[in-house]
């Protein structure tokens, strides 16, 4: 049976009385979902995994994405980890040793220290992910997570009238843009395997009913609107999201299994010191549909 502490009121739990590596009964599986519907953010401490485990335990919730680093820019070379359905949120080669600084993977992990929600780049984008840590750095690396159903609540309500029926164009070379990759250089058949894609920028829960403002990095523009136009909006509610009273801050330990909706959350990575070792993996679950028909 789970037992939850809460850390913040309806935004992030703490779940204890689970061994997952031994899988989840049906009962518990259920008391997941509905705390998760509650929480948005569940932390697991203590709970070393497997590959295969932490795959078992993400299919409670769903069908799995492929990761983008499997599919795309790791299609000709190694992985370092086993599974073309995690993604490897670390700074280590296929051999286990630390990147290279000027290792293209080194690049594309510095745009996960920008405010995103996961896979909002896809079509049918991401439900819940869970991030597992294996080894960590002494100091930095936490991550953070903002409650976009509590920034939506505090918007005015004309704001809210404005936003309600705009859609957003996600492209997932804009947000690597930012950080300062080469997105000129980026090989055709890349992009066609990632091209923008259009959502809303108003959700709805489907088992709360609740909205959240549905926003990320990843934004390049907003139909109806010219770029300067667009980008200014962005920009005003990206500042507004990530104000300290809707931000709740994680900091890794060892083991950890961090489980979120990405739904009702945006979050980033924080910057460390990359002479230390972090090695970290992701499950994503694809969301019932797309967001736009």
């Amino acid at each position: 049976m789970i037992e939850l502490t809460v850390v913040r009121p309806d935004f992030v739990a703490e779940v204890y009385g689970l061994n997952l590596a031994q899988g989840l009964s049906a009962d518990d599986a259920q008391a997941l979902r509905a705390a998760v519907d509650q929480y948005a953010v569940l932390v697991f401490p203590d709970q070393p995994l497997t590959e295969a485990q932490q795959l078992e335990v993400a299919k409670v919730f769903g069908p799995l994405e492929i990761s983008v680093g499997a599919s795309v820019y790791n299609a000709q070379r190694p992985r370092r980890l086993g599974h073309a359905e995690l993604s490897d949120i670390s700074n280590l080669d296929e051999k286990g040793q630390i990147l290279d600084a000027g290792d293209i993977r080194r690049l594309i992990n510095l745009s996960n220290q920008l405010w995103h929600t996961d896979s909002s780049f896809k079509r049918t984008p991401a439900s819940v992910s869970l991030l597992s840590a294996q080894e960590i750095p002494p100091v930095g690396g936490a991550t953070e997570f903002a409650d976009m159903t509590a920034v939506w609540d505090a918007l005015d309500p004309d704001m809210q009238t404005r936003l309600l029926p705009l859609i957003a164009t996600h492209d997932y070379f804009h947000s690597r843009g930012l950080t300062g990759f080469d997105v000129d250089g980026i090989p055709p058949a890349w992009r066609e395997m990632q091209p923008p894609v259009r959502q809303v920028l108003v959700r709805q829960h489907t088992a709360t009913g609740k909205r959240s403002l549905y926003l990320a990095s990843h934004i390049s523009g907003i139909e109806g609107m010219d770029v300067e136009e667009s980008r200014a909006l962005v920009d005003d509610l990206m500042a507004f999201a990530t104000q300290a009273q809707f931000v709740y801050r994680h900091r890794w330990r060892v083991d950890d299994l961090v489980l979120w909706d990405n739904r009702r959350t945006m979050h980033r990575g924080t910057g460390f010191d990359e002479r230390f070792r972090r090695s970290m993996r992701r499950a994503t679950v694809q969301d019932a549909g797309p967001t736009v028909s």
